[in-house]
This record gives C-alpha cells, structure tokens and sequence, in this order.
C-alpha cells in the first residue's frame, strides 16, 4: 500500500524532469519522466540494504545522475548531478539523514536489513483488531455516549481472549490477536473497563487515555531501571525490527506513553468532544507512529 509520492519539479535547468518518490511500508520506488521515457529505481526494505535512490538517464545535457534519499526522518530530498557536480538540489544538504537511516534499517550482526518480513505478517491480525477498535470507539462513540463507547470497545476486547483460545487449541494456528503482549493488554483492558463503568461522565472518559498512558509510562519507566527485561523484552519480539536495545526501547516507550498522556489531557480540556474524538481515533496514531521511531 502506498503511503506517500514525493514530486520533484526541478526548475532553471533547459530540460524538464518529472521526478517522484513512491513510499510504502515496505518499499520505495524513485520514478523519473523524461522525454516520453520512464526510469524506475525500487527498493524492498525487507530484503535490499537501504540505500540513496539513483537513476541515470542520457539527455542534451549529456548523462544525468539522479539521486533521492532522506534529508530527515519524514522528508526526503533529491539531487541531480553532471559530470559528478550538483546542478540542481532541491533542499540544502540533501540527504543529511542518509547514515541514520542506514544505522537503523541495517542489522549491525549481518549487515542485512533490519526489517523482518514474517514479524510483520505474523502481527498483522493484532495490527488488523487494533484498527477495528479504534473504528468501533469512534462509531458508538458519535452514535452513543463516550461511556457506552468505551465500555463496549473494552468490552469487545476481553472477548477475544477465548476468540484466540479457540484458534491456538481448536485449529492449532497460531494467531496473535492482543499484539504480542497478552498479559499487559488484558490488564490495561480491564483497567479501561473498570474506569469507564466507575465513571460516569463524558470527561471521565476522555481522561481516561491519560490515566491509562500514566500508567503504562510509569511501567515501561520500572522495566528501563531494570535493563527492559520484561515489557521491553516483549515489546521487542512484536515488532518488526533486529537489533533493538531493550534499555533504549523501554526508555522510550516510557516518554512516549507520557508525552501521549499529556497531549490528550491538552485535547480534552481544550477542544469539543467531537474533536478529542478525532483525535483520539485518527490524530493520536501518527502522533504514536512518530514518537515510536523515535523510541525506537
């Protein structure tokens, strides 16, 4: 699934140039026009080293090399060269991002990436039942009342503890429904059911993420003291990633699930309901994709 095209148009050459990058998950693809002509440079992050995008294509100006990479976490920047010398750049020092991501997307034991393709696929159902979730909340919750909502959702989720009994002992397939980490999310669930029946108002409910993030910082903060041993330990086999430092990882779950707490506790008291609720079931994801890069 693509996620995001890059476009390029570079302007005060005597020469035009279509020049996109297609980013995915998964891949990325450099897509260069010229003259009626396509060249195409992919890259697969689960199995080719991360590299700078390159292309070369002849023109009047003799050959051209293209070259696009990150010039920071969320942002790339191309440039084209003549005869080894930079002719067009579309942002000063354009790939200053390079050796960083080349750090995280390559395995230090092996050199190979440092994605796992089959961790992916494995969490996939997990990833799936999370968004359902999310969907769920935000559909009772502008059809019914916040409490409602949460319960329900809390609710839906304890009943797939005995769904995914069933699956691992009655059709012996091994599908993860709860993210890798049963015991937390079952606690963190029960907790979110107990705090949404306890309390009946609407502002209740929305502090509850904030409660909620409290609590699990200040259980990532415990497991960082002690070198991530146990909830980093398994955080780590639930992503898709080699090569993670436990310590590292928790510290940064910890300042994540804190720093979320306190973006929501903002939203709520500062904005309508409606609007904490779009946040809550679309805003706050790219705000955790964000802050788990770097966590990670």
């Amino acid at each position: 699934m693509k996620l995001w095209t890059y476009r390029f148009r570079p302007t005060g050459l005597p020469i035009e140039l279509d020049i996109d990058l297609e980013t995915s998950w998964s891949y990325s693809r450099l897509v260069v026009r010229h003259n009626g002509n396509v060249y195409i440079d992919r890259q697969n992050y689960f199995e080719d080293t991360y590299r700078l995008h390159e292309i070369e294509i002849p023109t009047t100006l003799g050959i051209l090399l293209i070259q696009v990479g990150p010039q920071t976490a969320w942002h790339y920047s191309a440039v084209i060269k003549a005869n080894g010398n930079a002719v067009w750049q579309s942002h000063a020092n354009p790939h200053a991002y390079l050796d960083r991501m080349q750090s995280l997307m390559t395995s230090k034991a092996d050199g190979k990436p440092a994605f796992e393709p089959g961790i992916w696929r494995r969490n996939m159902p997990s990833i799936l039942v999370d968004m359902a979730l999310g969907i769920l909340f935000f559909a009772l919750g502008k059809t019914t009342d916040l409490r409602t909502a949460a319960m329900a959702t809390a609710l839906v989720g304890l009943a797939l503890l005995p769904i995914q009994w069933m699956v691992k002992r009655l059709l012996r397939r091994d599908i993860d429904l709860l993210g890798g980490m049963a015991l937390f999310g079952v606690v963190m669930l029960i907790l979110s059911a107990a705090f949404s029946w306890y309390f009946d108002t609407e502002l209740a409910v929305q502090l509850k993420a904030s409660v909620m993030g409290s609590i699990a910082g200040s259980l990532f903060f415990l497991d960082a003291c002690f070198g991530g041993r146990w909830l980093a330990k398994r955080l780590a086999s639930y992503l898709a990633y080699r090569d993670l430092q436990l310590r590292r990882l928790a510290w940064g779950m910890a300042l994540t699930s804190f720093m979320m707490a306190g973006i929501n506790l903002f939203i709520a008291l500062s904005f309508s309901k409606d609007m904490w609720l779009y946040y809550t079931t679309w805003g706050d994801i790219l705000i955790v994709i964000f802050l788990t890069q770097w966590a990670i």
